[in-house]
């Protein structure tokens, strides 16, 4: 597969460890016909198609989201420990099956442990300098989206100013599509910190 080496490199801030960025840089699971991305078939089964590219600067930047994603994924790996005391609610135990909560007097986030933030804000922050306003705004919506997938209301937006996301509500996660109980529950806060 062409990859666009070069032009991803010189988009990237600097400061990004190297072997990251190369590990990034790796498309072997995909193949190029034309200006589709190609997927080797799973088991001998047929191969997909991964992204149709409408010209050679679609496919760069599709190539330059693979890579931003990549990087931000091994960015949030690395710093998790790090960013772990952010969050409001804090698992402490569990006790009959059900899981206990500490909770920060003091936090930057009110979410449960959700180390998706980190990387979505990482990625957006990418990806902002290098694609057209509305393509960027697409992005952002849909992350956006996810981060409030397990929300009963929207609880967060994405500040574009500041390039960082923003709580917008003091709703609390559900915990599960069969269960819409919004998490920690109040009798399960066990410690104030």
């Amino acid at each position: 597969m062409q990859v666009y080496e070069e032009w991803i490199k010189r988009h990237l801030p600097s400061g990004i460890p190297e072997e990251i960025v190369q590990s990034a840089l790796h498309f072997g699971a995909y193949y190029q016909k034309g200006l589709t991305v190609m997927s080797y078939g799973e088991r001998g089964g047929a191969d997909k198609v991964i992204y149709e590219a409408e010209d050679e600067r679609d496919l760069c930047l599709w190539q330059f989201e693979q890579v931003c994603d990549s990087i931000a994924s091994a960015w949030e790996l690395a710093n998790r420990n790090q960013n772990s005391e952010k969050w409001r609610w804090r698992r402490e135990r569990a006790e009959n099956g059900r899981w206990l909560y500490r909770e920060r007097r003091d936090y930057i986030y009110n979410a449960i442990e959700d180390t998706r933030l980190a990387q979505f804000e990482f990625f957006l922050r990418l990806m902002q300098p290098v694609l057209a306003a509305e393509r960027w705004e697409e992005l952002v919506r849909r992350y956006v989206r996810l981060m409030n997938r397990w929300y009963k209301r929207d609880h967060w937006d994405f500040d574009r100013q500041a390039l960082r996301f923003i709580e917008i509500s003091d709703s609390r996660e559900y915990a599960s599509d069969c269960d819409d109980t919004e998490e920690p529950q109040p009798e399960q806060v066990i410690k104030f910190i």
